[in-house]
């Protein structure tokens, strides 16, 4: 057995290493060094004074583990590439980036082109956690969870020359995204450890989501800004859940918190791979429940929101990448931030020596000079700036605890700054009876085994041989067989495949038993690792199987138990869907103790509980009835999609501050009250926009027909035009399909009013018949068939599609282009 290492050794950056074993060439990983001090390439001279590469083996997706694979695999076609489907997922994603990056940097010659990532990404062989796959004869190769991030894993290769594992990234604590580290009892002859914190001890982790939350909630105090530059590949999905979480919980009030960049992309990954993921978050993505994103937790797309959020006076989070502030988004609000003295920065991962992020943690030692050089620019440091330890890796306590596991009899550390390496290396020299190696890369160890350690085996004596596809009708024979047979224990889904059809080479569908298994009531997912499958207890079955039949009253009934004391008005039933619409009053109001419920009631019963955003106008106005008894009430409006109410007055009255607090507080909504005599009032005004003082008023027909004409050439054109009367005075109000579209020619309707000589309102009102309209007419355009009529909500202006079950599956590119020309058609939103 020969290991030479090409990077990664000493360093935290460009892991790669080669492995010959039974005279095959494996490499282990092919990253890339982000500093710009070093040479960013491995050493890949060894690859070739070894041989070149039989296969390549990738531990995980972050760019010190994969960024220079484009090249290595274009130099060796034939090399397959193995790793899991998670990886191989968020490897696309990862190395696009990197491409659009050197392809946009001034000076620079990128090191790899498209097609060579589409070729490497074709090469791609991906194997599940705990599936022995056979690369070479007698050469077995196999996944284990390692914790750090999302489809990470440590590898395990079993020869007849010896047993050899590499730890990779791992991490033996459970996160928010992702449990610890999982592993049978191996037995190992080599092996290769990482060492990023082998000389620390890491901080609790709840006190440090504690201390986090508890910044927050100053800046939300302190109405300000802030920036965690996160990494987008597993640190920015552990941020966003602990934020969600405490928002939930009422620990933080809800605050807009902004994803940024890269982050968006690596979310979506996440909820295509729910069996990669922590067994809560994956079944939540299972049962079709967005993980990430709610109304306070927003994707920012474009230039203008970044803007926007910025120019606001509101406070607000930003989750940005990259974390080390090297580029990305987070240098663009961090420039700006940096200047501010209610701005916060909060840095929650490694940084490396010479990155932006790491000179900004050192200015908390300096009093005086506090400057940061980033995006080309020196920018005087004014914001607050802050620690948090939200490492995904394994401190120095936790590698030894492994190490001791596996008990290797020749150790290697690597993945760490050479000091920390050198000191792991020493105390643990002390501990272990294995030989210890602290490698420099570049360098090479030929390690004989004499008599190699002995495999435990996992024996799958008893199959099936079925010839038939596995479906909800034949499922209940697998389990009984299995259930029978090897009773409670838990096996792989690739494992259960092989049990049901034996070597019978059948075009049986694996994705099709997947999807089979995993929705259904006879196996259940083992509670740390998603991916393992047991039988379920035959009355646990038989519990399930009634929940599903649930009839009208016994639902209703249920329904009542647990969702009474919250007062809702009505509960609606989809049973196509198995879920259920809870409405209320004043749905924004409702008791934050309802989600936990809700959660629980789908664990429980398997139906989905959704609450309606829909406010109950008639209360709403006895509310107001109730509020002003002795005012002469002339007109009530409802502004839904802004979540306000204006109220008319035919007398004037001063309305107190803790009045506009209590109906806030009990109907979740901003009361705007106008009285005779007083059309200037704070946060609104029915005139938008009013016509040059010196301008002389066209008469009414004539400045209607000029309005025509205006709008002939225009693409969007007002479907009805008005002419109103506010105090006395008139004014022109143009209806467009939704004020969105409206707004989009306030400056032009600043001219027509100018020239004109008439004040001029754009409607807050839709056309809601013409909206749902267009959808119907797009949909059948398309061909995607829809069960029933859309569902228009003038709450937040969107559109929700009713699709056919099986129609959504195979139209996604139809529907992504529907979308599009629905969204800018309309300027609404549309959902399904």
């Amino acid at each position: 057995m020969d290991i030479s290492f090409l990077g990664g050794a000493r360093e935290v950056g460009g892991s790669c290493i080669l492995l010959t074993i039974y005279n095959k060439n494996i490499l282990l990983d092919c990253g890339i060094r982000q500093s710009s001090s070093k040479d960013a390439l491995p050493d890949f001279k060894l690859i070739q004074d070894k041989g070149g590469v039989d296969a390549i083996v990738i531990s995980h997706a972050h760019m010190d583990h994969i960024g220079s694979l484009p090249i290595i695999s274009r130099e060796y076609p034939e090399a397959r590439i193995y790793t899991t489907r998670m990886t191989k997922d968020l490897m696309r994603v990862l190395l696009y980036d990197s491409l659009k990056i050197m392809n946009h940097r001034e000076g620079e010659i990128p090191l790899y082109a498209e097609k060579d990532v589409i070729s490497m990404l074709n090469r791609v062989f991906p194997i599940n956690y705990m599936v022995k796959f056979t690369v070479f004869d007698n050469i077995v190769l196999t996944f284990y969870m390692a914790g750090h991030i999302a489809g990470a894993s440590c590898v395990y290769i079993t020869t007849p020359e010896g047993s050899f594992f590499y730890s990779g990234d791992f991490s033996l604590f459970s996160q928010k995204t992702v449990e610890g580290l999982k592993l049978p009892k191996l037995r190992p002859d080599v092996a290769i450890f990482e060492s990023t914190y082998g000389d620390r001890l890491h901080s609790n982790r709840q006190v440090e989501e504690e201390k986090l939350v508890g910044i927050i909630d100053e800046c939300i105090r302190e109405k300000g800004k802030m920036l965690i530059p996160a990494f987008a590949l597993g640190r920015a999905q552990e941020v966003i859940l602990i934020v969600k979480k405490a928002m939930n919980k009422k620990v933080l009030k809800n605050i807009k918190v902004y994803v940024d960049g890269m982050i968006r992309d690596i979310n979506r990954a996440y909820k295509l791979n729910p069996l990669y993921l922590k067994n809560s978050l994956g079944k939540k993505i299972l049962k079709g429940i967005e993980p990430f994103y709610d109304d306070n937790i927003i994707a920012v797309k474009d230039n203008e929101t970044r803007e926007n959020i910025l120019e606001s006076e509101e406070p607000c989070v930003i989750i940005s990448s990259s974390g080390m502030l090297t580029g990305g988004y987070s240098q663009y609000y961090a420039e700006k931030i940096a200047a501010m003295e209610k701005g916060y920065i909060v840095i929650t991962g490694y940084q490396d020596e010479e990155s932006p992020g790491r000179k900004l943690l050192d200015l908390l030692k300096d009093e005086e000079d506090k400057k940061l050089c980033i995006n080309e620019k020196t920018i005087e440091v004014k914001c607050k700036v802050e620690k948090i330890g939200l490492s995904a890796h394994s401190d120095k306590f936790e590698i030894k605890s492994l190490i001791h596991l596996l008990n290797p009899r020749s150790i290697f550390i690597v993945h760490g700054d050479q000091k920390v390496v050198e000191s792991f290396s020493r105390e643990l020299f002390s501990e272990v009876t294995g030989e210890i190696y602290a490698p420099k890369c570049g360098e090479s160890y030929e390690i004989y085994v004499h008599r190699p350690r002995k495999q435990r085996e996992r024996y799958i004596g008893k199959i099936m041989n079925s010839y038939e596809e596995l479906d909800e009708g034949n499922v209940r024979k697998l389990w009984e067989f299995v259930y029978d047979n090897y009773g409670k224990k838990l096996f792989t889904l690739e494992e259960l495949f092989y049990i049901w059809r034996g070597r019978n080479k059948l075009k049986n569908s694996f994705e099709h038993f997947q999807k089979i298994i995993i929705n259904s009531p006879y196996f259940e997912s083992d509670s740390k690792r998603l991916f393992l499958f047991g039988c379920q207890e035959e009355e646990k079955v038989r519990k399930i199987l009634d929940k599903k039949e649930l009839k009208p009253n016994e639902l209703r009934e249920i329904i009542y138990e647990h969702f009474g004391k919250f007062n809702f008005k009505k509960a609606s039933y989809i049973y196509d869907e198995k879920k259920i619409i809870l409405s209320f009053d004043f749905p924004a109001v409702v008791n934050g103790d309802i989600y936990d419920v809700m959660k629980e009631f789908q664990e429980e019963w398997g139906w989905e509980v959704k609450i309606s955003n829909r406010v109950n106008i008639n209360a709403v106005s006895e509310i107001i009835k109730e509020f002003f008894q002795k005012e002469n009430i002339n007109k009530i409006s409802y502004r839904l999609e802004k979540n306000e109410v204006l109220v008319n007055l035919n007398s004037p009255v001063d309305i107190e501050e803790s009045k506009e607090r209590k109906f806030k507080n009990i109907t979740g909504m901003d009361i705007l009250i106008k009285s005779t005599g007083d059309l200037a009032t704070k946060n609104t005004d029915i005139i938008a926009v009013k016509a040059d003082n010196e301008c002389d008023t066209m008469e009414q027909n004539k400045a209607l027909q000029f309005i025509d004409e205006f709008f002939h050439s225009e693409e969007f054109k007002p479907y009805k035009k008005s002419v109103k009367s506010c105090l006395n005075k008139k004014y022109i109000e143009l209806s467009f399909i939704s004020p969105v579209i409206g707004k989009k020619y306030k400056r032009s309707i600043k001219k027509i009013a100018d020239s004109t000589g008439w004040d001029i309102s754009i409607s807050e009102s839709a056309n809601q018949n013409k909206i749902i309209e267009m959808a119907v007419v797009l949909c059948k355009r398309e061909s995607i068939e829809l069960r029933k009529n859309p569902a228009f909500n003038s709450f937040d202006l969107s559109v929700e599609l009713k699709i056919k079950e099986g129609c959504l599956e195979n139209n996604k590119e139809k529907l992504k282009d529907i979308k599009n020309e629905f969204e800018h058609k309309t300027g609404c939103v549309l959902k399904w």
